[in-house]
């Protein structure tokens, strides 16, 4: 008991450490729970970000397709009008 009473500060110090490096582990597992979550989630949203981005791709090609058929089309009209006109080719 003497033992004990010489050297309770080193004790309590030793108990401090010991129960502040328990709970800096549980902190620290928690921490990377979340930033396992995050990563995932990270993840997830560049998934979905690249899936529209071909989308978007795929779609604007769609678009010009349709855009130059509308141009070849006002071209033959524009043809004919002019050979109905007097005005085209013979």
């Amino acid at each position: 008991m003497n033992m004990v009473s010489e050297h309770w500060d080193q004790i309590l110090l030793l108990g401090a450490i010991v129960f502040h490096a328990a709970r800096s582990y549980s902190l620290l597992s928690e921490c990377q729970k979340d930033i396992q979550q995050l990563q995932d989630e990270l993840s997830r949203y560049t998934k979905l970000t690249q899936h529209q981005a071909e989308e978007i791709v795929r779609l604007r090609a769609e678009v010009d397709v349709v855009n130059r058929q509308i141009t070849t089309q006002w071209e033959f009209m524009n043809s004919l009008r002019d050979r109905f006109n007097g005005h085209g080719k013979h």
